[in-house]
């Protein structure tokens, strides 16, 4: 009995806090993340996954909100350090080549930064690439998991019925 009941509590938890992000998406006050950290993150997975012509981007998915609520939620130290980390570090790469925060340089900047620690993704090993696959894997998840990640960009319509199956032809 108990266990239903720890099971159930779970299930309440997660629905609560995916509705919450939902409703809230970015403009939410942070719980994990500073608000400087909060609107570097945003930033980085709009520059991750931007807004096109096809679909919104990461920031009207709320990557940023669930990935703060995730971080806040867990127990996982050192995982919370890796995120601090590796913004600091991507904070004084800005700095240092263009004298402004991550927040304030502009999406080309952002784009030059990111490809610079992303050169040893398979291999990282520094702070910031150690993060950068972190991050990216964190917008990713956030964003597919996302009302907008499955309906606008990947268009998906739920369960329903073919007048006939629109397969490929096999010679």
């Amino acid at each position: 009995m108990a266990a239903d009941d720890f099971k159930r509590r779970d299930l309440f938890r997660v629905t609560a806090g995916g509705l919450l992000v939902a409703g809230l998406g970015h403009a939410e006050t942070p719980v994990f993340f500073t608000k400087e950290e909060f609107a570097v993150v945003d930033e980085l997975m709009e520059t991750i996954i931007p807004i096109d012509a096809h679909s919104p981007g990461a920031k009207a998915a709320g990557c940023a909100a669930y990935t703060d609520r995730q971080l806040a939620e867990s127990g996982d130290e050192e995982e919370k350090k890796l995120w601090r980390d590796g913004m600091k570090a991507l904070q004084d790469r800005a700095h240092t080549k263009f004298d402004k925060s991550i927040a304030e340089i502009t999406p080309a900047q952002r784009v030059l930064i990111l490809e610079e620690i992303a050169k040893n993704e398979t291999d990282p090993k520094t702070a910031g690439e150690t993060f950068f696959n972190r991050l990216k894997h964190a917008t990713a998840f956030a964003y597919y998991s996302s009302s907008i990640g499955i309906h606008k960009e990947m268009e998906y319509k739920g369960n329903v019925y073919l007048q006939e199956f629109a397969g490929t032809e096999v010679k």
